[in-house]
């Protein structure tokens, strides 16, 4: 029986579960129909190391009141977040078509074809940025195709959710150990690190994703986690133009996904809106393909799967980086996803990612003042010598 099989048939909140449609690392999820009649929906259920913690009811639904205000025609639209038996679950519209994951995996995108899809991505992004809203697991397998040719954005907010390890003590308080969900091939420098994470963490992960679907390839192509995420920290990005054979990038594309990959924060985008008004004022067809569009190997993918990362791999990675690897305080990282009232616009500004120290220059033991007069004296002294000499 595969994963989650044994909810087949099975009622859970207002919904009769129908099928299995796809599993990740964060649950499981179902065609179900409503008690009520109606259209069938999609019903994630959460894993029960996810999902089961009694003291996470209270936060998950808090999240979930913000989300549901996010109503835009390319985000998923979400009926119901509830709990029961435990489990918790999420309740959202069903869509016929693919993931651009899937898509991906068929073959490269035409130069207007990934535009077209990526421009709506950024419009949805930019109602969620100004709602204060960080998506944090943007990728191509959480972005949806429908068959209508309508985009979609999925999993909104579930990582944020999901980012503060928390588990019920003896007296019904909860314990943060600070791991972050998320998938390391799009993961913002500061996001490894443990830096307060604002909207930028998405713009770097929307760079990631336009580098991959005009490149046809991401920025770094490690296997192995530990190195991807060390690549993200310290390892600059081969330019767009020389990332594929044949392909021209207009310089204000290139500058614009350059911006969006910045390392630190501070230099990139300061949201998703402002990506997009400099993606709309690019000039007519800033990209093409001068040869075929071909694979010549296959694809590395990613897959649908977010990674769970704890604070300690993530304290010697950053550490071994040579950065300071930096814990969210509880409060920030608990906060609700409302509109803050602090901090105020200038300091969104300001740089997240906390740059290795360089050495410190050694200081001379003699001051540069003293070896000057000494040097003189010296002079003196030798051309006093010399005098003699020529005198006798």
């Amino acid at each position: 029986m595969a994963a989650g099989d044994f909810l087949l048939g099975k009622d859970l909140g207002a919904y009769r579960i129908d099928v299995t449609i796809g599993s990740g690392a964060t649950g499981v999820v179902y065609r179900a129909t409503p008690h009520a009649g109606g259209p069938p929906v999609a019903l994630k259920v959460l894993h029960d190391n996810l999902g089961s913690i009694t003291g996470l009811e209270r936060r998950f639904k808090r999240e979930a009141r913000v989300l549901k205000k996010l109503s835009h025609p390319n985000i998923v639209e979400i009926s119901e977040f509830g709990m029961e038996d435990g489990r918790t679950f999420i309740a959202m519209e069903l869509l016929e078509g693919q993931t651009l994951e899937e898509r991906l995996e068929e073959s490269p995108l035409e130069p207007q074809e990934a535009l077209r899809i990526y421009e709506p991505i950024l419009e949805a992004l930019a109602v969620a940025h100004e709602h204060d809203v960080v998506h944090r697991d943007l990728k191509p397998a959480n972005v949806f195709l429908e068959k209508n040719g309508g985009v979609k954005l999925l999993d909104f907010g579930l990582a944020k959710m999901l980012s503060i390890d928390e588990t019920a003590s003896e007296d019904g308080t909860l314990t943060r150990k600070g791991r972050i969900v998320g998938t390391p091939a799009y993961m913002a420098p500061e996001q490894i690190t443990g830096v307060f994470i604002d909207v930028r963490a998405d713009v770097y992960a929307l760079g990631v994703m336009l580098y991959e679907l005009l490149a046809d390839r991401r920025p770094f192509l490690y296997e192995r986690r530990s190195e991807l995420l060390r690549a993200h920290l310290l390892e600059p990005v081969k330019p767009i133009a020389q990332a594929r054979d044949g392909l021209w990038v207009h310089e204000k594309l290139a500058t614009l996904i350059e911006r969006s990959l910045a390392k630190d924060a501070g230099k990139r985008f300061k949201s998703a809106k402002e990506m997009l008004e400099a993606l709309r004022a690019l000039p007519p067809d800033p990209v093409r393909f001068d040869i075929t569009v071909t694979r010549k190997m296959a694809r590395q993918r990613t897959g649908p799967s977010s990674a769970v990362i704890s604070a300690t791999e993530r304290k010697l990675i950053t550490e071994s980086a040579g950065f300071s690897s930096v814990q969210v305080s509880p409060d920030v990282a608990a906060a609700p996803i409302t509109p803050p009232v602090t901090p105020t616009a200038p300091s969104q500004e300001r740089a997240t990612l906390r740059l290795p120290r360089p050495p410190k220059e050694e200081t001379p033991a003699v001051p540069t003042a003293a070896l000057f007069v000494i040097a003189i004296l010296l002079l003196g002294t030798a051309a006093g010598l010399w005098a003699m000499l020529v005198a006798t």
